[in-house]
């Protein structure tokens, strides 16, 4: 080439590369090339409404997302040889949230496992004291579910909508990645991924060290700019796998000194990988549109305790209904959800259709907006559920969780509980688990809460 095609060519290259062959520090000094002027990358017009206007172009039905996102993309994790995953859970949703992971990553004992418990900021601020605790019961549902201990790595609890642990997370991977390793970050849908992968961009990056902090600053900023994922609260937002290279989060190879000069050409860049969300069935949010998924609670789970007597019903509009059939002594019902806890008398219900003859009743008379309006879509569960107390009337003896809405912590000075379980129609009843140990079992005393009416929602 002569002198004028070779820097014609060099026009046509982005900054990154051209840095490289001209000998040059890939991270620019604070100006104009990094500043806030700088042009976003343009985003296709489903990614637009989603980030600005929170709303979905296309449908987020299971079966819609399964035609679309790129599920064979997933199959090598089953047979990579020592990858290593960041498994990104619902702290709010166990294990609904790490089941189906666990399933896909079935018969790869080579793996090496990041937990990541998102929603971290969801859960009661006392809860949120004994972080130890929490992390031995995720372990611990981790191996219920099948995952063997001895790949888990470290158990991480973060916020990606505060930012809190995402640093020490970002140092954790750092810690468990070898030279050779890009990092994977998989989970079920609307667990968090996205939002995860940006504030690892906004913490991570160009360190300070020997550096000024303006510096560093702004070169995050470029960083965020340049890489920054589409995210949102409707599942399945992430259609296909997305590549961001690791010195963007600070754990790539050392981009300085001699010997990184020396072997710039010949290095292969590392990636995290974010990977299309596995969709999960048994989540009841998916029972939901867009326009209500949207309008869930989203802030602190503030527990409330209802005091039910047999032949009362606890609801949580519009998805679940639990009947409470018959008990010692009053049971004392904590709810963990975003939906809305309503208190009921079983009678004013539609009655079970599959109770034994002498049971049915007469069916009553249904009123507009009533309690009983929000539950004719739903059908019980076969067969009742049986708790048995443990005998310490102060902790909470197991929890009826909820895959996607939440769960009841169950305590009191009850023997012996029966409950019927209700779920609208359509629901897979694998929605419904009974946890035990519970999550929280010293944290379900909240206020008993005297009833007074469904206009009363969780903040």
């Amino acid at each position: 080439m002569s002198d004028a095609q070779y820097k014609a060519a060099l026009e046509g290259l982005d900054a990154e590369t051209l840095a490289l062959l001209e000998g040059e520090d890939i991270y620019p000094s604070p100006g104009p090339e990094i500043n806030s002027t700088e042009e976003e990358s343009p985003v296709c017009q489903r990614c637009h409404k989603l980030k600005h206007n929170n709303k979905l172009t296309t449908e987020s039905s299971p079966q819609f997302l399964r035609e679309t996102q790129q599920y064979g993309s997933l199959d090598f994790l089953k047979t990579k040889r020592d990858p290593l995953l960041v498994v990104v859970i619902d702290l709010t949703d166990l294990p609904s949230s790490l089941t189906p992971v666990v399933k896909m990553l079935n018969g790869n004992p080579s793996a090496r496992i990041v937990l990541a418990a998102n929603k971290f900021d969801l859960l009661p601020g006392r809860a949120r004291l004994h972080e130890q605790r929490l992390r031995d019961w995720i372990v611990h549902q981790a191996k219920l579910t099948g995952l063997p201990t001895q790949q888990i790595q470290w158990v991480s609890l973060v916020s990606a909508r505060k930012g809190w642990g995402i640093s020490g997370l970002v140092r954790r991977l750092g810690e468990a990645r070898l030279p050779t390793d890009d990092i994977y970050m998989v989970g079920c849908t609307n667990v968090g991924k996205s939002a995860l992968v940006n504030q690892m961009l906004s913490q991570g990056g160009r360190g300070t060290t020997g550096v000024e902090s303006a510096v560093a600053r702004a070169y995050k900023a470029s960083v965020k700019k340049r890489y920054s994922i589409t995210s949102s609260a409707i599942p399945g937002t992430t259609m296909g796998t997305i590549k961001v290279p690791l010195h963007a989060f600070g754990l790539g190879h050392n981009e300085e000194g001699e010997d990184w000069m020396k072997r710039r050409f010949i290095t292969r860049d590392r990636f995290l990988i974010d990977t299309p969300g596995i969709i999960n069935d048994h989540q009841l949010v998916h029972q939901l549109s867009a326009e209500d998924q949207n309008a869930l609670n989203k802030s602190e789970l503030i527990p409330i305790t209802f005091r039910l007597q047999p032949s009362q019903s606890l609801l949580l509009k519009p998805l679940v209904r639990i009947d409470l059939r018959a008990s010692s002594e009053p049971v004392m019902m904590t709810v963990f959800s975003p939906l809305e806890p309503h208190v009921t008398k079983t009678a004013k219900l539609p009655l079970d259709p599959f109770a034994p003859t002498g049971e049915t009743g007469v069916a009553p008379i249904i009123k507009p907006n009533s309690s009983m309006a929000f539950t004719l879509g739903m059908k019980p569960l076969d067969g009742t559920v049986r708790v048995v107390n443990n005998g310490n009337p102060l902790q909470a003896s197991v929890d009826l969780s909820f895959a996607g809405g939440g769960w009841v912590a169950v305590a009191g000075r009850f023997d012996e509980a029966d409950f019927k379980v209700w779920l609208p129609n359509g629901a897979d009843p694998k929605a419904f688990d009974v946890r035990d140990p519970p999550m929280l079992p010293f944290e379900y005393k909240g206020n008993v809460r005297k009833f007074f009416g469904s206009g009363h929602r969780v903040r």
